[in-house]
Protein backbone atom coordinates (compact mmCIF):
# COMPACT_ATOMS: atom_id res chain seq x y z
CA UNK A 1 0.00 0.00 0.00
CA UNK A 2 1.68 3.16 -1.21
CA UNK A 3 -0.01 5.41 1.37
CA UNK A 4 1.12 3.23 4.28
CA UNK A 5 4.61 2.94 2.82
CA UNK A 6 5.01 6.71 2.64
CA UNK A 7 3.74 7.10 6.18
CA UNK A 8 6.16 4.38 7.36
CA UNK A 9 9.04 6.34 5.82
CA UNK A 10 7.98 9.40 7.78
CA UNK A 11 7.90 7.28 10.92
CA UNK A 12 11.39 5.85 10.28
CA UNK A 13 12.86 9.29 9.83
CA UNK A 14 10.96 10.55 12.91
CA UNK A 15 9.05 13.35 11.18
CA UNK A 16 6.42 13.32 13.97
CA UNK A 17 3.78 11.18 12.26
CA UNK A 18 4.12 8.09 14.46
CA UNK A 19 0.83 8.83 16.23
CA UNK A 20 -2.42 10.25 14.93
CA UNK A 21 -5.24 12.25 16.42
CA UNK A 22 -6.68 9.05 17.90
CA UNK A 23 -3.25 7.59 18.81
CA UNK A 24 -3.41 5.08 15.96
CA UNK A 25 -0.22 3.47 14.75
CA UNK A 26 -0.06 3.70 10.98
CA UNK A 27 1.66 0.30 10.95
CA UNK A 28 -1.77 -1.20 11.61
CA UNK A 29 -3.00 0.06 8.25
CA UNK A 30 -0.60 -2.26 6.41
CA UNK A 31 -2.49 -5.21 7.86
CA UNK A 32 -5.74 -4.02 6.20
CA UNK A 33 -7.03 -3.89 2.68
CA UNK A 34 -7.57 -0.46 1.13
CA UNK A 35 -10.46 0.98 -0.86
CA UNK A 36 -10.64 4.57 -2.15
CA UNK A 37 -14.12 6.11 -2.48
CA UNK A 38 -13.66 8.96 -4.95
CA UNK A 39 -16.88 9.08 -6.97
CA UNK A 40 -19.20 10.94 -4.62
CA UNK A 41 -22.27 9.33 -3.10
CA UNK A 42 -22.29 6.03 -4.97
CA UNK A 43 -21.77 2.50 -3.70
CA UNK A 44 -19.79 0.94 -6.54
CA UNK A 45 -18.00 -2.03 -5.01
CA UNK A 46 -19.49 -4.63 -2.66
CA UNK A 47 -17.40 -6.96 -0.48
CA UNK A 48 -18.85 -10.29 0.61
CA UNK A 49 -18.53 -10.58 4.39
CA UNK A 50 -17.96 -14.33 4.39
CA UNK A 51 -14.93 -13.85 2.14
CA UNK A 52 -13.21 -11.40 4.53
CA UNK A 53 -10.30 -12.94 6.41
CA UNK A 54 -10.88 -11.11 9.69
CA UNK A 55 -14.66 -11.20 10.03
CA UNK A 56 -14.62 -13.41 13.13
CA UNK A 57 -17.95 -13.87 14.91
CA UNK A 58 -19.01 -15.34 18.23
CA UNK A 59 -22.30 -16.63 19.59
CA UNK A 60 -23.68 -13.14 20.14
CA UNK A 61 -22.55 -11.12 17.10
CA UNK A 62 -23.58 -11.26 13.45
CA UNK A 63 -21.32 -8.36 12.36
CA UNK A 64 -17.89 -7.60 13.80
CA UNK A 65 -15.80 -5.28 11.63
CA UNK A 66 -12.67 -3.30 12.35
CA UNK A 67 -12.18 -0.31 10.00
CA UNK A 68 -10.10 2.82 9.54
CA UNK A 69 -11.07 5.84 7.46
CA UNK A 70 -9.19 8.97 6.40
CA UNK A 71 -11.42 11.75 5.03
CA UNK A 72 -12.50 15.27 5.90
CA UNK A 73 -16.24 14.58 6.03
CA UNK A 74 -19.15 12.28 5.08
CA UNK A 75 -17.74 8.76 5.51
CA UNK A 76 -20.46 6.30 4.43
CA UNK A 77 -20.61 2.59 5.32
CA UNK A 78 -23.31 0.35 3.81
CA UNK A 79 -24.32 -3.09 5.12
CA UNK A 80 -26.81 -4.81 2.82
CA UNK A 81 -28.37 -8.16 2.07
CA UNK A 82 -27.76 -8.00 -1.69
CA UNK A 83 -25.00 -6.73 -3.93
CA UNK A 84 -26.76 -3.44 -4.68
CA UNK A 85 -28.49 -0.64 -2.79
CA UNK A 86 -31.64 1.00 -4.12
CA UNK A 87 -33.14 4.05 -2.44
CA UNK A 88 -35.99 2.10 -0.76
CA UNK A 89 -34.04 -1.07 0.11
CA UNK A 90 -33.77 -2.14 3.77
CA UNK A 91 -30.07 -1.65 4.58
CA UNK A 92 -27.90 -0.32 7.37
CA UNK A 93 -26.18 2.92 6.39
CA UNK A 94 -23.72 4.31 8.91
CA UNK A 95 -22.56 7.88 8.22
CA UNK A 96 -19.64 9.33 10.16
CA UNK A 97 -19.08 13.10 10.03
CA UNK A 98 -22.15 13.98 7.99
CA UNK A 99 -23.29 17.58 7.51
CA UNK A 100 -19.75 18.90 6.89
CA UNK A 101 -18.30 16.81 9.74
CA UNK A 102 -20.88 17.88 12.34
CA UNK A 103 -23.00 14.80 13.12
CA UNK A 104 -23.14 11.02 12.66
CA UNK A 105 -26.09 8.74 12.04
CA UNK A 106 -27.25 5.10 11.86
CA UNK A 107 -29.95 4.62 9.23
CA UNK A 108 -32.08 1.73 8.02
CA UNK A 109 -32.37 3.11 4.49
CA UNK A 110 -30.16 5.21 2.30
CA UNK A 111 -30.36 8.89 3.34
CA UNK A 112 -33.46 8.35 5.52
CA UNK A 113 -35.14 6.38 8.32
CA UNK A 114 -32.53 7.20 11.01
CA UNK A 115 -32.24 4.90 14.01
CA UNK A 116 -29.78 7.16 15.84
CA UNK A 117 -28.36 10.65 15.28
CA UNK A 118 -25.59 12.22 17.31
CA UNK A 119 -23.55 15.41 17.12
CA UNK A 120 -19.89 14.56 16.37
CA UNK A 121 -18.36 17.81 15.24
CA UNK A 122 -14.79 17.49 13.96
CA UNK A 123 -14.62 13.71 14.37
CA UNK A 124 -13.01 13.08 10.96
CA UNK A 125 -9.63 14.20 9.67
CA UNK A 126 -8.13 14.35 6.19
CA UNK A 127 -4.77 13.31 7.67
CA UNK A 128 -5.35 11.15 10.74
CA UNK A 129 -7.15 7.78 10.50
CA UNK A 130 -10.27 7.21 12.58
CA UNK A 131 -10.40 3.67 14.10
CA UNK A 132 -13.90 2.19 14.05
CA UNK A 133 -15.48 -1.02 15.25
CA UNK A 134 -18.91 -1.96 13.87
CA UNK A 135 -20.81 -4.56 15.91
CA UNK A 136 -24.30 -5.95 15.38
CA UNK A 137 -25.62 -8.56 17.80
CA UNK A 138 -28.28 -11.18 17.32
CA UNK A 139 -30.53 -9.23 19.70
CA UNK A 140 -30.56 -6.28 17.27
CA UNK A 141 -28.05 -4.04 19.02
CA UNK A 142 -26.05 -1.92 16.55
CA UNK A 143 -22.90 -0.28 17.92
CA UNK A 144 -20.42 2.10 16.31
CA UNK A 145 -17.30 2.31 18.47
CA UNK A 146 -14.17 4.43 18.32
CA UNK A 147 -11.41 2.14 19.50
CA UNK A 148 -9.92 3.28 22.77
CA UNK A 149 -13.09 4.92 24.08
CA UNK A 150 -15.10 3.34 26.88
CA UNK A 151 -18.51 4.24 25.48
CA UNK A 152 -19.78 3.61 21.95
CA UNK A 153 -19.91 6.56 19.61
CA UNK A 154 -23.47 5.55 18.66
CA UNK A 155 -25.76 2.66 19.43
CA UNK A 156 -29.22 1.76 18.22
CA UNK A 157 -31.63 -1.13 18.46
CA UNK A 158 -33.49 -2.81 15.62
CA UNK A 159 -35.96 -5.57 16.43
CA UNK A 160 -36.40 -6.54 12.77
CA UNK A 161 -32.74 -7.28 12.06
CA UNK A 162 -31.56 -7.30 8.45
CA UNK A 163 -29.59 -10.28 7.18
CA UNK A 164 -26.33 -8.52 6.26
CA UNK A 165 -24.05 -10.23 3.73
CA UNK A 166 -22.27 -7.40 1.91
CA UNK A 167 -20.13 -4.40 2.83
CA UNK A 168 -19.62 -1.26 0.76
CA UNK A 169 -18.15 2.23 1.16
CA UNK A 170 -18.88 5.68 -0.26
CA UNK A 171 -18.08 9.35 0.17
CA UNK A 172 -20.17 12.45 -0.62
CA UNK A 173 -19.87 15.18 -3.23
CA UNK A 174 -16.27 16.08 -4.01
CA UNK A 175 -14.99 14.53 -0.77
CA UNK A 176 -12.59 11.57 -1.10
CA UNK A 177 -12.41 8.83 1.51
CA UNK A 178 -9.62 6.25 2.01
CA UNK A 179 -11.03 3.14 3.67
CA UNK A 180 -8.98 0.41 5.36
CA UNK A 181 -11.08 -2.72 5.89
CA UNK A 182 -10.69 -6.41 6.73
CA UNK A 183 -8.32 -5.43 9.53
CA UNK A 184 -7.20 -8.05 12.09
CA UNK A 185 -9.31 -8.25 15.25
CA UNK A 186 -7.57 -9.50 18.37
CA UNK A 187 -9.72 -8.76 21.39
CA UNK A 188 -7.51 -10.87 23.71
CA UNK A 189 -4.36 -8.74 23.37
CA UNK A 190 -4.38 -5.25 24.85
CA UNK A 191 -4.12 -2.52 22.25
CA UNK A 192 -1.19 -0.69 23.73
CA UNK A 193 -1.02 1.87 20.94
CA UNK A 194 -4.48 3.28 21.73
CA UNK A 195 -5.30 5.60 24.58
CA UNK A 196 -8.66 6.66 25.93
CA UNK A 197 -9.80 9.83 24.25
CA UNK A 198 -10.61 12.40 26.93
CA UNK A 199 -12.07 15.44 25.16
CA UNK A 200 -12.65 17.47 28.34
CA UNK A 201 -8.97 17.53 29.29
CA UNK A 202 -7.57 21.10 29.33
CA UNK A 203 -10.86 22.54 28.02
CA UNK A 204 -12.06 26.06 28.75
CA UNK A 205 -15.46 26.46 30.45
CA UNK A 206 -17.07 27.27 27.09
CA UNK A 207 -15.48 24.24 25.43
CA UNK A 208 -16.59 21.98 28.29
CA UNK A 209 -20.14 23.35 28.02
CA UNK A 210 -20.25 22.73 24.27
CA UNK A 211 -18.85 19.23 24.78
CA UNK A 212 -21.53 18.48 27.35
CA UNK A 213 -24.21 19.78 25.00
CA UNK A 214 -22.87 17.59 22.20
CA UNK A 215 -22.96 14.50 24.38
CA UNK A 216 -26.58 15.10 25.43
CA UNK A 217 -28.07 16.80 22.42
CA UNK A 218 -30.90 15.32 20.35
CA UNK A 219 -31.66 16.09 16.74
CA UNK A 220 -35.19 14.75 17.15
CA UNK A 221 -37.99 17.34 17.56
CA UNK A 222 -39.46 17.80 21.03
CA UNK A 223 -42.26 15.43 21.97
CA UNK A 224 -44.11 18.07 23.92
CA UNK A 225 -45.90 21.24 22.88
CA UNK A 226 -43.21 23.65 21.62
CA UNK A 227 -44.69 26.58 19.66
CA UNK A 228 -42.37 28.42 17.28
CA UNK A 229 -42.85 32.17 17.50
CA UNK A 230 -42.12 34.28 14.44
CA UNK A 231 -41.12 37.56 16.02
CA UNK A 232 -40.00 39.43 12.89
CA UNK A 233 -40.35 39.05 9.14
CA UNK A 234 -38.82 41.91 7.15
CA UNK A 235 -39.57 41.89 3.43
CA UNK A 236 -36.75 43.21 1.23
CA UNK A 237 -38.34 42.34 -2.12
CA UNK A 238 -41.88 41.61 -3.30
CA UNK A 239 -42.18 41.05 -7.04
CA UNK A 240 -45.47 39.93 -8.55
CA UNK A 241 -45.59 38.81 -12.19
CA UNK A 242 -49.23 38.77 -13.33
CA UNK A 243 -48.26 37.13 -16.64
CA UNK A 244 -46.63 34.13 -14.97
CA UNK A 245 -48.92 34.16 -11.92
CA UNK A 246 -45.77 34.14 -9.82
CA UNK A 247 -45.07 35.88 -6.52
CA UNK A 248 -41.40 36.25 -5.54
CA UNK A 249 -40.48 37.40 -2.06
CA UNK A 250 -37.24 37.94 -0.18
CA UNK A 251 -37.18 38.43 3.54
CA UNK A 252 -35.37 38.02 6.84
CA UNK A 253 -37.07 36.16 9.67
CA UNK A 254 -36.47 35.92 13.40
CA UNK A 255 -37.76 32.90 15.32
CA UNK A 256 -37.96 32.17 19.03
CA UNK A 257 -38.75 28.97 20.94
CA UNK A 258 -37.91 27.07 24.13
CA UNK A 259 -36.25 23.65 24.30
CA UNK A 260 -35.79 22.32 27.84
CA UNK A 261 -33.37 19.68 26.60
CA UNK A 262 -30.69 22.34 26.13
CA UNK A 263 -30.22 23.80 29.60
CA UNK A 264 -27.35 24.12 32.05
CA UNK A 265 -26.43 25.73 35.37
CA UNK A 266 -24.33 28.86 34.76
CA UNK A 267 -22.47 28.49 38.07
CA UNK A 268 -21.14 25.10 36.94
CA UNK A 269 -19.83 26.47 33.64
CA UNK A 270 -17.97 29.67 34.47
CA UNK A 271 -21.22 31.70 34.78
CA UNK A 272 -21.88 31.36 31.05
CA UNK A 273 -25.53 32.26 30.45
CA UNK A 274 -25.67 32.51 26.67
CA UNK A 275 -24.05 30.80 23.69
CA UNK A 276 -23.99 32.39 20.24
CA UNK A 277 -23.77 30.26 17.10
CA UNK A 278 -23.26 26.47 16.99
CA UNK A 279 -26.64 25.96 15.30
CA UNK A 280 -25.56 22.55 14.05
CA UNK A 281 -25.26 21.20 17.60
CA UNK A 282 -28.97 20.72 18.19
CA UNK A 283 -32.46 20.56 16.75
CA UNK A 284 -33.81 23.61 14.96
CA UNK A 285 -37.33 23.94 13.53
CA UNK A 286 -38.09 23.91 9.83
CA UNK A 287 -40.42 26.55 8.39
CA UNK A 288 -42.15 25.78 5.09
CA UNK A 289 -44.14 27.86 2.60
CA UNK A 290 -47.01 26.39 0.59
CA UNK A 291 -47.04 26.48 -3.20
CA UNK A 292 -50.65 26.05 -4.28
CA UNK A 293 -49.82 25.36 -7.94
CA UNK A 294 -47.51 22.40 -7.24
CA UNK A 295 -49.48 21.25 -4.16
CA UNK A 296 -46.24 21.06 -2.15
CA UNK A 297 -44.55 22.81 0.74
CA UNK A 298 -41.09 24.30 0.24
CA UNK A 299 -38.56 24.50 3.05
CA UNK A 300 -37.19 27.92 3.94
CA UNK A 301 -33.41 27.74 4.30
CA UNK A 302 -30.82 30.25 5.42
CA UNK A 303 -29.53 30.07 9.01
CA UNK A 304 -27.28 33.03 9.71
CA UNK A 305 -27.28 33.60 13.46
CA UNK A 306 -28.55 31.62 16.44
CA UNK A 307 -28.19 32.06 20.18
CA UNK A 308 -29.49 30.06 23.12
CA UNK A 309 -29.44 30.70 26.85
CA UNK A 310 -29.07 28.49 29.90
CA UNK A 311 -32.86 28.24 30.39
CA UNK A 312 -33.43 26.73 26.93
CA UNK A 313 -34.56 29.92 25.18
CA UNK A 314 -33.52 30.04 21.51
CA UNK A 315 -33.26 33.02 19.15
CA UNK A 316 -32.85 32.34 15.44
CA UNK A 317 -32.17 34.94 12.72
CA UNK A 318 -32.02 33.90 9.08
CA UNK A 319 -30.07 35.26 6.20
CA UNK A 320 -32.13 36.54 3.26
CA UNK A 321 -34.65 33.89 2.24
CA UNK A 322 -36.17 33.72 -1.26
CA UNK A 323 -39.55 32.17 -2.09
CA UNK A 324 -41.50 31.82 -5.32
CA UNK A 325 -45.15 30.77 -5.08
CA UNK A 326 -48.21 30.71 -7.30
CA UNK A 327 -50.67 33.61 -7.27
CA UNK A 328 -53.24 34.08 -10.01
CA UNK A 329 -54.70 37.38 -11.16
CA UNK A 330 -58.45 37.51 -11.71
CA UNK A 331 -60.36 39.00 -14.62
CA UNK A 332 -60.79 42.74 -14.24
CA UNK A 333 -62.17 45.65 -16.24
CA UNK A 334 -60.12 48.18 -14.25
CA UNK A 335 -56.74 47.59 -15.88
CA UNK A 336 -54.34 49.17 -15.10
CA UNK A 337 -56.05 50.18 -11.87
CA UNK A 338 -56.91 46.68 -10.68
CA UNK A 339 -56.03 45.18 -7.30
CA UNK A 340 -55.08 41.66 -6.34
CA UNK A 341 -54.48 39.53 -3.24
CA UNK A 342 -51.61 37.05 -2.86
CA UNK A 343 -51.01 34.74 0.10
CA UNK A 344 -47.74 33.68 1.67
CA UNK A 345 -48.73 30.58 3.66
CA UNK A 346 -46.24 29.57 6.38
CA UNK A 347 -46.29 26.52 8.65
CA UNK A 348 -44.16 23.81 10.22
CA UNK A 349 -44.18 20.05 9.58
CA UNK A 350 -44.64 19.20 13.26
CA UNK A 351 -48.04 19.03 14.98
CA UNK A 352 -46.53 19.86 18.40
CA UNK A 353 -44.55 22.83 17.07
CA UNK A 354 -47.02 25.13 15.32
CA UNK A 355 -45.93 28.50 13.97
CA UNK A 356 -47.20 31.55 15.83
CA UNK A 357 -46.82 34.99 14.24
CA UNK A 358 -46.98 38.04 16.48
CA UNK A 359 -49.24 40.91 15.48
CA UNK A 360 -46.41 43.35 14.68
CA UNK A 361 -43.99 40.80 13.20
CA UNK A 362 -44.34 41.70 9.52
CA UNK A 363 -42.71 44.86 8.16
CA UNK A 364 -41.05 46.31 5.07
CA UNK A 365 -37.40 47.14 4.65
CA UNK A 366 -36.86 50.89 4.01
CA UNK A 367 -35.24 50.07 0.67
CA UNK A 368 -37.72 47.38 -0.36
CA UNK A 369 -37.74 46.48 -4.06
CA UNK A 370 -41.14 46.03 -5.69
CA UNK A 371 -42.36 45.34 -9.21
CA UNK A 372 -45.17 47.09 -11.10
CA UNK A 373 -47.43 45.93 -8.25
CA UNK A 374 -47.20 47.75 -4.93
CA UNK A 375 -48.17 46.12 -1.64
CA UNK A 376 -50.53 48.47 0.18
CA UNK A 377 -51.05 46.35 3.30
CA UNK A 378 -50.48 42.89 4.80
CA UNK A 379 -53.05 41.14 6.97
CA UNK A 380 -52.53 38.01 9.09
CA UNK A 381 -54.94 35.06 9.15
CA UNK A 382 -54.97 31.62 10.77
CA UNK A 383 -56.13 28.55 8.85
CA UNK A 384 -56.47 24.81 9.39
CA UNK A 385 -55.62 23.11 6.09
CA UNK A 386 -57.56 19.85 5.83
CA UNK A 387 -56.46 19.05 2.29
CA UNK A 388 -55.02 15.53 2.29
CA UNK A 389 -52.12 16.74 0.11
CA UNK A 390 -50.87 18.93 2.97
CA UNK A 391 -51.48 16.65 5.97
CA UNK A 392 -48.67 16.29 8.48
CA UNK A 393 -46.70 13.06 8.81
CA UNK A 394 -48.94 11.79 11.60
CA UNK A 395 -52.07 12.47 9.53
CA UNK A 396 -53.19 15.53 11.48
CA UNK A 397 -54.34 18.78 9.90
CA UNK A 398 -51.77 21.45 9.13
CA UNK A 399 -52.03 24.69 11.12
CA UNK A 400 -51.12 27.56 8.79
CA UNK A 401 -50.41 31.25 9.15
CA UNK A 402 -51.48 33.23 6.09
CA UNK A 403 -49.81 36.54 5.31
CA UNK A 404 -52.22 38.15 2.86
CA UNK A 405 -50.60 40.75 0.59
CA UNK A 406 -53.06 43.35 -0.71
CA UNK A 407 -51.53 44.74 -3.89
CA UNK A 408 -52.36 47.40 -6.47
CA UNK A 409 -50.86 47.82 -9.88
CA UNK A 410 -48.57 50.80 -10.29
CA UNK A 411 -50.14 52.62 -13.29
CA UNK A 412 -47.75 55.54 -13.74
CA UNK A 413 -45.89 53.74 -16.49
CA UNK A 414 -49.11 52.87 -18.33
CA UNK A 415 -50.39 56.42 -18.09
CA UNK A 416 -47.28 57.62 -19.91
CA UNK A 417 -46.90 54.84 -22.44
CA UNK A 418 -50.55 54.24 -23.35
CA UNK A 419 -52.82 57.12 -22.41
CA UNK A 420 -50.68 59.93 -23.80
CA UNK A 421 -50.74 58.37 -27.31
CA UNK A 422 -54.48 57.78 -26.92
CA UNK A 423 -55.13 61.46 -26.25
CA UNK A 424 -52.80 62.58 -29.05
CA UNK A 425 -54.50 60.32 -31.62
CA UNK A 426 -57.93 61.65 -30.64
CA UNK A 427 -56.78 65.25 -31.03
CA UNK A 428 -55.33 64.55 -34.49
CA UNK A 429 -58.53 62.86 -35.67
CA UNK A 430 -60.76 65.63 -34.29
CA UNK A 431 -58.64 68.29 -36.02
CA UNK A 432 -58.97 66.42 -39.32
CA UNK A 433 -62.75 67.04 -39.32
CA UNK A 434 -62.02 70.75 -39.89
CA UNK A 435 -59.44 70.29 -42.61
CA UNK A 436 -59.92 70.00 -46.34
CA UNK A 437 -58.32 67.86 -49.00
CA UNK A 438 -55.21 65.82 -48.29
CA UNK A 439 -54.57 67.66 -45.04
CA UNK A 440 -57.64 65.91 -43.68
CA UNK A 441 -56.33 62.50 -44.78
CA UNK A 442 -52.83 63.15 -43.38
CA UNK A 443 -54.11 64.32 -39.99
CA UNK A 444 -56.52 61.40 -39.74
CA UNK A 445 -53.85 58.92 -40.83
CA UNK A 446 -51.32 60.15 -38.27
CA UNK A 447 -53.95 59.85 -35.54
CA UNK A 448 -54.80 56.29 -36.63
CA UNK A 449 -51.13 55.33 -36.76
CA UNK A 450 -50.51 56.61 -33.23
CA UNK A 451 -53.64 54.81 -32.03
CA UNK A 452 -52.68 51.48 -33.62
CA UNK A 453 -49.11 51.59 -32.33
CA UNK A 454 -50.26 52.29 -28.78
CA UNK A 455 -52.95 49.63 -29.10
CA UNK A 456 -50.42 47.00 -30.20
CA UNK A 457 -48.06 48.10 -27.46
CA UNK A 458 -50.82 47.83 -24.90
CA UNK A 459 -51.59 44.23 -25.91
CA UNK A 460 -48.15 43.30 -24.61
CA UNK A 461 -48.97 44.51 -21.10
CA UNK A 462 -52.63 43.68 -20.59
CA UNK A 463 -53.17 40.27 -18.91
CA UNK A 464 -54.94 37.74 -21.09
CA UNK A 465 -57.77 37.43 -18.58
CA UNK A 466 -58.49 41.19 -18.64
CA UNK A 467 -60.77 43.16 -20.93
CA UNK A 468 -60.13 46.73 -19.77
CA UNK A 469 -62.52 49.62 -20.35
CA UNK A 470 -59.94 51.49 -22.42
CA UNK A 471 -60.45 48.87 -25.15
CA UNK A 472 -63.96 50.27 -25.69
CA UNK A 473 -62.62 53.80 -26.10
CA UNK A 474 -60.02 52.57 -28.57
CA UNK A 475 -62.78 50.92 -30.60
CA UNK A 476 -64.88 54.10 -30.55
CA UNK A 477 -61.92 56.17 -31.77
CA UNK A 478 -61.32 53.71 -34.61
CA UNK A 479 -64.99 53.90 -35.65
CA UNK A 480 -64.99 57.71 -35.62
CA UNK A 481 -61.77 57.75 -37.64
CA UNK A 482 -63.33 55.45 -40.22
CA UNK A 483 -66.46 57.66 -40.39
CA UNK A 484 -64.25 60.73 -40.89
CA UNK A 485 -62.66 59.14 -43.96
CA UNK A 486 -66.02 57.91 -45.31
CA UNK A 487 -67.58 61.37 -44.97
CA UNK A 488 -64.58 62.95 -46.68
CA UNK A 489 -64.96 60.57 -49.63
CA UNK A 490 -68.72 61.20 -49.71
CA UNK A 491 -68.23 65.00 -49.61
CA UNK A 492 -65.68 64.82 -52.43
CA UNK A 493 -68.04 62.75 -54.61
CA UNK A 494 -71.10 64.92 -53.91
CA UNK A 495 -69.12 68.08 -54.63
CA UNK A 496 -68.43 66.75 -58.13
CA UNK A 497 -71.47 64.68 -59.00
CA UNK A 498 -74.06 65.42 -56.34
CA UNK A 499 -77.63 66.45 -57.38
CA UNK A 500 -79.68 69.29 -56.02
CA UNK A 501 -82.04 68.85 -53.09
CA UNK A 502 -85.74 69.70 -53.41
CA UNK A 503 -86.28 73.07 -51.66
CA UNK A 504 -89.55 72.12 -49.93
CA UNK A 505 -88.41 68.80 -48.54
CA UNK A 506 -88.17 68.33 -44.75
CA UNK A 507 -84.50 67.53 -45.11
CA UNK A 508 -83.84 70.82 -46.89
CA UNK A 509 -85.76 72.71 -44.20
CA UNK A 510 -83.71 70.93 -41.51
CA UNK A 511 -80.39 71.71 -43.15
CA UNK A 512 -81.34 75.36 -43.77
CA UNK A 513 -82.50 75.93 -40.17
CA UNK A 514 -80.42 78.94 -38.98
CA UNK A 515 -79.92 77.90 -35.34
CA UNK A 516 -78.83 74.39 -36.34
CA UNK A 517 -76.40 75.79 -38.89
CA UNK A 518 -75.05 78.17 -36.26
CA UNK A 519 -74.46 75.35 -33.75
CA UNK A 520 -72.81 73.14 -36.35
CA UNK A 521 -70.76 76.06 -37.69
CA UNK A 522 -72.15 75.77 -41.21
CA UNK A 523 -71.95 78.73 -43.64
CA UNK A 524 -74.97 81.01 -44.16
CA UNK A 525 -76.47 80.56 -40.73
CA UNK A 526 -78.25 84.01 -40.83
CA UNK A 527 -79.62 83.82 -44.38
CA UNK A 528 -82.42 81.34 -43.87
CA UNK A 529 -84.73 83.01 -46.42
CA UNK A 530 -82.22 82.99 -49.24
CA UNK A 531 -81.19 79.45 -48.47
CA UNK A 532 -84.78 78.31 -48.44
CA UNK A 533 -85.43 79.87 -51.80
CA UNK A 534 -82.56 78.20 -53.58
CA UNK A 535 -81.94 74.52 -54.10
CA UNK A 536 -79.64 73.02 -51.48
CA UNK A 537 -76.98 70.47 -52.46
CA UNK A 538 -76.60 66.98 -50.99
CA UNK A 539 -73.05 67.83 -49.92
CA UNK A 540 -74.66 70.18 -47.37
CA UNK A 541 -76.21 67.09 -45.81
CA UNK A 542 -72.77 65.35 -45.84
CA UNK A 543 -71.30 68.41 -44.14
CA UNK A 544 -74.07 68.19 -41.54
CA UNK A 545 -73.24 64.54 -40.87
CA UNK A 546 -69.55 65.46 -40.64
CA UNK A 547 -70.30 67.99 -37.88
CA UNK A 548 -72.55 65.53 -36.02
CA UNK A 549 -69.84 62.84 -36.03
CA UNK A 550 -67.33 65.43 -34.81
CA UNK A 551 -69.58 66.37 -31.89
CA UNK A 552 -70.20 62.71 -31.03
CA UNK A 553 -66.47 61.93 -31.02
CA UNK A 554 -65.78 65.04 -28.94
CA UNK A 555 -68.35 63.91 -26.38
CA UNK A 556 -66.80 60.44 -26.09
CA UNK A 557 -63.31 61.93 -25.85
CA UNK A 558 -64.33 64.39 -23.12
CA UNK A 559 -66.04 61.58 -21.22
CA UNK A 560 -62.85 59.49 -21.36
CA UNK A 561 -60.86 62.42 -19.95
CA UNK A 562 -63.06 62.69 -16.86
CA UNK A 563 -63.54 58.95 -16.37
CA UNK A 564 -60.90 56.58 -15.00
CA UNK A 565 -60.21 54.40 -18.00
Amino acid sequence: MWLSAIIMLFQLFDFGYSESKYNVSYADLDKCKQYNAVSGYNYHTFFKLEELENHSLDNETVINLRLFVITSKDAHILLSDIESATADAQVYEIVIGAGANTFSEIRKQRKKNPLKTKSTKGILSAIDPLPLRIRITKDGLIEVIIEGQDLPLMSASDKSLINVRYLSFSSWGSSQAKWFYDCPINDDEPETHLEEFEPIRFMTPMAKLLHELQMNVSFDPPRWYTPIELKKMVFTRIAYDSWKNSLETRSFIQLSWRDNRTTWLPEEHGNITKVIGFQYLMWTPTIVVKDEAESVTLELLGIDHMSFSYDGHFQFVSREISTETFCSVGESLDWPYETNVCDVVLSTDLPLSPLKVTSDAVSFHPNIIQSDWNVESITKHENTNKNELFLLNDGSFRQETILRLHMKRNNEFYNTVLYAPYFMSNVMILVSFWLEGMLRIWSNGIGILILLVSFLQMSGYVPQTSNPTIFNYFRCTLVFSWLCVVLFVLDTWLRTYGPKMAPDSWLARLISYPHLRSVLRLDGASTYGSLHQRNLEWRDFAKLLDRVVFLAMSGVFIASCFKKI
